[in-house]
C-alpha cells in the first residue's frame, strides 16, 4: 500500500527507540495542564491523576498510556498496577501498561503480588498457597508479608516458598492502614497514626516476637535499603519526614530529613539498593520532588513542548479523503501520536473542507483554506489547496468575456445553487450571490453588484461571466487559447478547468501522438484502481474524452478490461512513470521472496526481519532517514509522514513503531 504523504511541517526521525466562516471540531487538551502525578514507580514511570500512565520502553523511550489506573507498584523496567474497576495491569521493559485479560476483583498490589477482594493472594497467574482471608499485603526486597482478617501477621520463609512464619496477632487488623516489609521486618501503619514494627530477631525469652511502636502521628511509611541497618522512612502528619536509626536506634525516629516539609508520602526506587539515588516525596498540593543528599529537585508533569502536524495530501482533488497525523513532543522527550478526535481542528473555509465522523477530512470544493490544529495548548496551521480532478464543460467566449456554466462551477467551488423567484441563488459559505439571466445587476450579500457582462442562457444552462469569480472570490481567470478552455485558479495549486466544445478535438490531435507509445506495454499493479497488488496489466488503448482528458484501457492477465478514471495527459505520463501506482517490472521475478513475505507486502504490512527493499515495496518511500554506524553495525531508521517508524540493523528490520 502506498504511504507517500505530503509533509507540511518538519518531520524529525525518532532516533533511539497511550470554524465564522470557520468550523471547529475536536476536544481541547488544556486539561493536560491540570494533570498531576499521583504516584511514582521510578524514573519517568508515573501514575497520573486522570488514570493514565507514563512508562519507559527499553528503559529509554517514554510512552503515555491512557487508562483508568488507580495504583502502581514496581520500577521503570517492570511493574504491576490495578485499575479503578479492579483489573490487573502489567508493564515491562518491552511493552507499555496493559490490562491482564481475565483479571478482576483486585483490591491491592504490592511489588509483584496482588490481593483480591476475596482474600486470596496472587503472584502473576499463580494463586499463593496457604493464604486466605488476607486483608493487606507487602512485598519488597524479595520478601513478602500478609495480614489476615483474624489478625495473623505472616512473613514468607525466604527458603521455603509458600511457607509462612507467624510474627504475631495484630489487634483490630481492620485498623491497619498500610504495611511495608524489608529484611525480616514488617512495619504497620495504623489508622491512628501509630507505626508498629515486627522484627524476626526481636523476641522475648519465650521466642515471641515483640512488636515495637517506633512512631506516632504518621501519615505514610516505607522501608529503604541501607547499610548497616535498613531504614524506615516515616512521613508524619505535620508534613515532616524522618528515618529510623541504625542498630539499637532502629526502634525510634532518629533523624529528620532536612529540606522537606509539607510532605504527605514518599516513594523509593523499586530496585534501589540504598538511598544514594535519593527518593521521591509528594507535597500536600500534589506536586512531587526528588530528594537526594539534602537537595530537592522538582519532578515536573510531562507537558507538550512542541507538536507536528502532517496531512496525507496538501494538494488534493475535490472529493478526496485526507488523513491528519498529529504528533506531540513532551518535555520528557516522548513523541506521542495523538488521535484526531482528541485535538481541536479549525477550518477557515468549511465549505471547502469537511470533517468526517472518523476524523478524516474531505475536500468539498476548489480553493485554498487554512486548517489549524490545536493540541496540548499549542497550535499549528497548514494550508490545503484543492483542485478539480475532472474538467467541467462548456465554457465559451462571448464579446471578449469568458462565460462559464453557473451551476457546475458554483458546486465545484463548494457552494450551493438554487432557483429563486426567477433568479438563481449561489451560496459559498457566508457569501450569497443573486443572479438573473440577461441582467448585469446582481446582488452580493444583499448589496448591489454590477457585473462586467450579463449572465446568459445557452442550451438551457445559465452562463455567468468568469470575471465575477475574480471580483467576488479573488480567483484568477485565464483563457487558454491553445486549447480554448478557461482556467480558474486560487494561487498556483487550487485549479479547475472548464473546457469548450472544441477542446477535446484540439487536445486529441496534439497529444495522443505522444501517448500512443504506451499502448502495448505491460505493467504490474502497486496501488491502482483497487486492483490486486502485483497483478499484471497490459495497456490496450488510451482514449480521449470530450473534456480533453484520457481513459487508459488495460487488460488483465485473465482477459478482463479495466478502464481508468479520466485523467489529464500529463497525469497519464505520471501514471506510467510513478512506481507508487504501477511497476514496470514483474516483482515476483525480480525478488525471489517467500510466500509469507509476499503476503505481508501485499497487505501493506511490515514485520521484524524484513529487508529494506521489502519495507519499501510494502510501505513506500520514507519521508526521512537517519543512518548511524558503529561497532561493525549500520543502524538505519526510516520515518514516515504519519509518524510510523522502522529501524534496520545491517539492512534487517529490528524495530517497528506505529
Amino acid at each position: 500500500m502506498r504511504r507517500t504523504l505530503y509533509v507540511l511541517v518538519l518531520f524529525a526521525v525518532l532516533v533511539g527507540l497511550g470554524f465564522a466562516g470557520s468550523t471547529t471540531h475536536g476536544i481541547a487538551s488544556a486539561e493536560e495542564s491540570r494533570l498531576q502525578i499521583s504516584d511514582i514507580a521510578g524514573r519517568n514511570t508515573y501514575l497520573m491523576s486522570d488514570g493514565s500512565m507514563w512508562s519507559l520502553i527499553d528503559g529509554r523511550h517514554a510512552i503515555r498510556t491512557p487508562g483508568k489506573v488507580a495504583a502502581i507498584s514496581g520500577y521503570e523496567y517492570e511493574g504491576i498496577g490495578m485499575t479503578q474497576d479492579g483489573r490487573l495491569v502489567e508493564w515491562d521493559i518491552g511493552k507499555g501498561p496493559e490490562v491482564v485479560p481475565g483479571t478482576s476483583g483486585v483490591k491491592q498490589i504490592a511489588g509483584s503480588y496482588w490481593l483480591k477482594s476475596d482474600g486470596t493472594v496472587w503472584g502473576g497467574s499463580e494463586k499463593a498457597k496457604n493464604l486466605s482471608g488476607i486483608l493487606l499485603i507487602a512485598n519488597a526486597d524479595q520478601e513478602f508479608a500478609a495480614l489476615s482478617s483474624n489478625g495473623e501477621l505472616l512473613l514468607e520463609d525466604n527458603y521455603k516458598k509458600g511457607q509462612f512464619k507467624k510474627l504475631g496477632i495484630v489487634e483490630n487488623p481492620a485498623g491497619v492502614k498500610s504495611m511495608t516489609v524489608h529484611s525480616g521486618r514488617v512495619a504497620l501503619l495504623r489508622d491512628n497514626g501509630d507505626v508498629v514494627v515486627y522484627e524476626t530477631s526481636n523476641f522475648d525469652d519465650n521466642g515471641r516476637i515483640i512488636p515495637v511502636t517506633v512512631a506516632q502521628n504518621a501519615a505514610h511509611i516505607v522501608y529503604a535499603s541501607n547499610e548497616p541497618t535498613d531504614l524506615l522512612i516515616v512521613t508524619l502528619q505535620d508534613g515532616t519526614v524522618w528515618t529510623t536509626g541504625v542498630y539499637k536506634d532502629r526502634w525510634k525516629l532518629k533523624e529528620q530529613v532536612s529540606g522537606l516539609s509539607g510532605i504527605v508520602r514518599t516513594s523509593i526506587y523499586g530496585n534501589a539498593e540504598d538511598l544514594s539515588e535519593g527518593f521521591y516525596a509528594q507535597r500536600s498540593d500534589g506536586s512531587w520532588i526528588h530528594h537526594t543528599n539534602g537537595q530537592n529537585k522538582s519532578v515536573d508533569v510531562p507537558v507538550v513542548k512542541a507538536f507536528s502536524v502532517s496531512i496525507s495530501d496538501a494538494k488534493p482533488y475535490v472529493g478526496d479523503t485526507l488523513e491528519v497525523s498529529i504528533q506531540e513532543t513532551y518535555t520528557n522527550g516522548a513523541k506521542i501520536k495523538v488521535p484526531v478526535k482528541d485535538a481541536l481542528i479549525d477550518i477557515e473555509k468549511p465549505y471547502l473542507m469537511n470533517i468526517q465522523k472518523n476524523g478524516t477530512l474531505k475536500s468539498a470544493g476548489v480553493g485554498k483554506t487554512q486548517i489549524t490544529v490545536t493540541s496540548g495548548g499549542l497550535s499549528k496551521s497548514i494550508t490545503v489547496s484543492s483542485s478539480l480532478r475532472n474538467n467541467l464543460k462548456y465554457a465559451k467566449q462571448v464579446n471578449g468575456n469568458i462565460m462559464v456554466p453557473a451551476k457546475s462551477v458554483m458546486q465545484a467551488l463548494g457552494g450551493t445553487y438554487s432557483a429563486k423567484n426567477g433568479s438563481v441563488e449561489a451560496k459559498l459559505g457566508e457569501t450569497v450571490l443573486l443572479l438573473t439571466a440577461g441582467s448585469n445587476q446582481a446582488k452580493l450579500n444583499g448589496s448591489p453588484l454590477r457585473l462586467k457582462a450579463a449572465p446568459m442562457t445557452d442550451k438551457g444552462e445559465l452562463l455567468i461571466p468568469a470575471s465575477m469569480l475574480s471580483d467576488v472570490l479573488g480567483a484568477k481567470i485565464n483563457w487558454e487559447t491553445k486549447w480554448k478552455q478557461a482556467n480558474i485558479s486560487f494561487g498556483s495549486d487550487a485549479v479547475m478547468t472548464v473546457v469548450s466544445s472544441e477542446t477535446a478535438g484540439l487536445i486529441k490531435k496534439a497529444m495522443q501522438g505522444s501517448l500512443v507509445k504506451f499502448i502495448g506495454r505491460t505493467y504490474w499493479v502497486n496501488d491502482f484502481e483497487d486492483l490486486e497488488r502485483f497483478s499484471k496489466l497490459t495497456v490496450t488503448d488510451i482514449l480521449p474524452d470530450d473534456k480533453g482528458e484520457f481513459n487508459v484501457i488495460f487488460k488483465t492477465a485473465s482477459g478482463k478490461t479495466v478502464k481508468s478514471y479520466p485523467i489529464r495527459s500529463s497525469e497519464v505520463m505520471q501514471l506510467f512513470a510513478d512506481r507508487s501506482s504501477l511497476l514496470n517490472y514483474d516483482p515476483y521475478q525480480k525478488h525471489k521472496w517467500s510466500a509469507s513475505v509476499w503476503k505481508q507486502i501485499k497487505a501493506g504490512q511490515v514485520s521484524l526481519g524484513m529487508t529494506k527493499e521489502q519495507v519499501q515495496l510494502s510501505w513506500g518511500n520514507p519521508a526521512a532517514k537517519d543512518i548511524t554506524t558503529g561497532g561493525g553495525k549500520t543502524i538505519e531508521t526510516w520515518g514516515y509522514s504519519n509518524f510510523d517508524i522502522v529501524s534496520f540493523v545491517n539492512g534487517k528490520v529490528i524495530l517497528i513503531m506505529m
